[in-house]
């Protein structure tokens, strides 16, 4: 029997599952501040005693937290997602870290599509303006995808979906992953033009973004960046806040030369400085929910307990 300690909501029915076998403490309501000062504040389970650590996006998996765990064996991350968790330590300290790569792949897939078709119809604000009783049809024409050329940065399993489903409405789809070598068979059986990266920004009528937060992405959108885009384009971040320097996408948001933005991930969650936001029309804001619905809830929790339970079952090891 192991220590199972779940940080954040998770669906019942698979803390259920890992209960029938396991000590597990699931206190997901603000229980991932396990850390304060240098020291442990859950009530609900000694450190000492955490064997498996369940977690999602806010919990923050350090060099502090991963030594208190003195027998930590296992990390499972209900997302895929892994800057919240010092993976370099878990390596050193030969903790895996167990993520559920593509259980929400078609979840953000079709967040991805609704924001295209959202602002390329420049629907946004219509509501609120038709209830102030106007009927300002002339402001709501908008451009039909169809014949539009998208980019997508990042061709991992969500990109990838995305890719498909968008050729599928008409885009022109352009790619870059620099995990990618230019001559893969990958980029002719999705159909997609590899781009290097300046030249998808400046051929691009609407971005998305799927990669991963690290020192090589961390503001890879800034002023240089968004000059390059096309006048009246749009960009679409589902991965991670950081990627793109938000004061800056503001003040192109603003000026008129974007389009419009759909953004789900924050440099700071909750946002701090929500005024900075706000009176932007061509902005969607969202709370870091692309990736998580009903469906995916319950395939990211399955996908994350069947790996628990699998490497438990083997020992403590993985396979």
């Amino acid at each position: 029997m192991a220590n199972i300690l779940i940080t954040e909501f998770m669906e019942q029915a698979q803390v259920d599952v890992l209960s029938k076998d396991h000590n597990v403490s699931y206190e997901p309501e603000g229980s991932f501040n396990i850390m304060r000062d240098g020291k442990w504040t859950a009530p609900w389970m000694d450190a000492s005693d955490v064997e498996v650590l369940i977690v999602r996006n806010k919990t923050n998996v350090d060099k502090q937290v991963i030594d208190v765990m003195g027998r930590l064996k296992v990390i499972g991350r209900l997302g895929v997602g892994l800057d919240n968790i010092d993976v370099e330590y878990c390596k050193e300290k030969k903790v895996p870290v167990l993520t559920a790569d593509g259980a929400n792949a078609r979840s953000v897939n079709e967040y991805v599509i609704m924001g295209l078709l959202t602002l390329f119809r420049k629907t946004m604000s219509s509501t609120e303006s038709i209830l102030k009783g106007n009927w300002h049809r002339n402001e709501y024409i908008g451009s039909e995808i169809n014949g539009k050329t998208l980019g997508i940065i990042g061709i991992g399993t969500i990109g990838k979906l995305v890719a498909k489903n968008a050729k599928n409405m008409g885009m022109n789809i352009i790619g870059n992953d620099i995990a990618i070598e230019d001559n893969d068979e990958i980029w002719e059986q999705l159909n997609v033009e590899c781009c290097s990266f300046d030249d998808l920004i400046n051929q691009s009528d609407a971005i998305t973004l799927h990669i991963p937060l690290n020192k090589d992405t961390r503001n890879l959108f800034g002023k240089k960046e968004f000059e390059k885009m096309k006048k009246g384009s749009f960009i679409i971040n589902t991965s991670r806040g950081g990627i793109i320097k938000e004061s800056e996408l503001l003040k192109y948001l603003k000026n008129g030369h974007l389009g419009g933005a759909m953004i789900d991930v924050f440099e700071s969650e909750p946002v701090k400085d929500s005024k900075s936001f706000s009176d932007i029309p061509n902005l969607i804001l969202t709370p870091h929910i692309a990736g998580l619905t009903s469906e995916s809830n319950v395939r990211v929790s399955q996908t994350i307990t069947d790996q628990i339970l699998s490497f438990l079952d083997n020992g403590g090891r993985q396979i």
